[in-house]
């Protein structure tokens, strides 16, 4: 997938405050896609799913850690490399790769 194709929004699990899962998480269809640091990739995700870190960051657990909310949740994901940064080496466009929090 070349850097034109990569859409201007995807969709997104997000919550804007903290509490309960069903209170606060949203499925958002416009979410803006980020542009990406010299050091990170885009991912065009496959498969995701919400780990239990995800939920105890809902109810606001972690919040002194983390940059205040919007936030999107999903810690575990697959997908296929679509855009680097220009400090990333270790992959390229195209591959398969999965992330976790662990």
């Amino acid at each position: 997938m070349v850097a034109s194709a990569i859409p201007s929004v995807n969709k997104a699990w997000i919550y804007s405050d903290y509490g309960k899962t069903f209170d606060v998480l949203k499925f958002d269809e416009n979410f803006l896609v980020l542009d990406i640091k010299e050091d990170e990739v885009l991912i065009k995700v496959v498969a995701a799913a919400l780990n239990p870190i995800d939920y105890k960051k809902i109810l606001g657990l972690f919040k002194e850690h983390n940059p205040p909310p919007p936030l999107v949740t999903g810690h575990d994901v697959a997908g296929v490399v679509v855009k680097m940064g220009s400090k990333v080496k270790n992959f390229k466009v195209g591959d398969e790769v999965y992330g976790d929090i662990t």
